[in-house]
């Protein structure tokens, strides 16, 4: 696959960065400002904690778990769950917290170290049957699925559930194709990818919302293609932006790099073509949310609720993009720049200003 062409950039960028990939950043502002409910901050720092009580024992060392928790994996939960009810929102995010979690494993660990986990018996967990391995994974899912069980209607439960099965086959099955990503075409990377990072997201914003829309996902075909459309936006966003992680780690499941390995390694086209699929997506939603809403079906409770949460979830995973570690690098702190210059160093994504005209 051809590497990533470097672009030149001002002069007054340090000498040290001017050989790195760079790009101009796209700017995608249709549902920003992400929404930032009362009490942030602490309850983040709630779920992080709790998130390293539960998750601690399938880390290595306290570093490796530190640099997991870096990654603000909570913050996405309240970020995108925003209209969350108080007495949900936590739960979402234990259970969000711990698909990022598996999702790394699957990604970079041995297969001696996923049996070792206990991954191949999540499965049996999730259908309430005993697994076979007593570690920290095997652990938290029985007592998530257990206070699932206690707060969701057995609809939602049950479509859940499905879900979480279709993450877990499709993480071991990426593990396969991202030995031969320039092989893939794009569609079949995003029918694996929405699988891996959107179905699931789906029953929990019915539950966090406290509503059930088994009903109206039969009868409005509009309505399933918009929770589609919302899990091909993080595609394209969180493709772009971790595109530096996968860069220098190796992880090639990613977008970009299908479109770099149409065009010669042309790291600007690439971007400005995974772009341009995220704005078709985008207005796309727009049209079919307007429909929805200006039919008879957007009138009626909770159809209306469900479809600003999920512009809430479009803003909010992309503000997370730019604020995480995870794509950004250890130590990242985001300087608020959306219509950047963007140079990929190995240690951390710089959002510059654009050189003068």
């Amino acid at each position: 696959m051809p590497a990533p062409t470097a672009r030149s950039i001002s002069a007054s960028v340090p000498e040290a960065w001017r050989n790195y990939p760079s790009f101009r950043m796209p700017v995608f502002p249709r549902f920003m400002p992400a929404r930032h409910r009362p009490g942030l901050p602490a309850l983040e720092e709630r779920c992080s904690a709790r998130l390293a009580d539960l998750v601690g024992d399938a880390y290595d060392s306290r570093e490796a778990l530190d640099a997991f928790l870096e990654y603000r994996t909570s913050l996405w939960s309240l970020l995108t769950y925003a209209s969350a009810r108080e007495d949900r929102v936590e739960l979402i995010c234990a259970w969000i917290d711990f698909l990022f979690s598996i999702d790394d494993v699957f990604a970079g660990a041995s297969e001696a170290r996923i049996r070792e986990l206990g991954l191949q018996d999540l499965c049996a967990v999730i259908d309430g049957r005993p697994a076979a391995t007593d570690t920290a994974y095997t652990r938290a899912f029985c007592l998530l699925r257990q206070r699932s069980l206690t707060l969701m209607p057995d609809g939602i439960w049950a479509r859940y559930a499905h879900t979480l099965h279709g993450f877990l086959h499709t993480c071991r099955l990426e593990r396969e194709i991202v030995q031969d990503i320039g092989a893939l075409d794009l569609p079949t990377y995003e029918t694996h990818r929405n699988s891996s990072i959107g179905e699931c997201c789906f029953p929990l914003l019915e539950f966090a919302l406290g509503i059930d829309l088994g009903q109206a996902l039969r009868r409005l075909p509009e309505l399933r293609r918009l929770n589609v459309l919302v899990a091909r936006h993080w595609i394209g966003v969180n493709d772009l932006f971790s595109y530096r992680k996968e860069l220098y780690s190796g992880d090639a499941m990613n977008e970009m790099q299908i479109a770099l390995a149409d065009n010669g390694g042309d790291l600007q086209g690439a971007v400005d073509r995974v772009a341009a699929t995220v704005r078709r997506t985008e207005a796309e939603f727009d049209r079919l949310a307007a429909h929805l809403r200006a039919g008879t079906a957007g009138g009626s409770s909770p159809l209306p609720a469900y479809l600003r949460a999920l512009e809430e979830l479009i803003a909010g995973n992309l503000e997370w993009s730019y604020l995480t570690p995870r794509y950004n690098g250890r130590g990242h702190v985001w300087n608020g720049l959306t219509d950047a210059h963007v140079v990929l160093t190995p240690h951390r994504t710089l959002y510059l200003p654009h050189p003068p005209a």
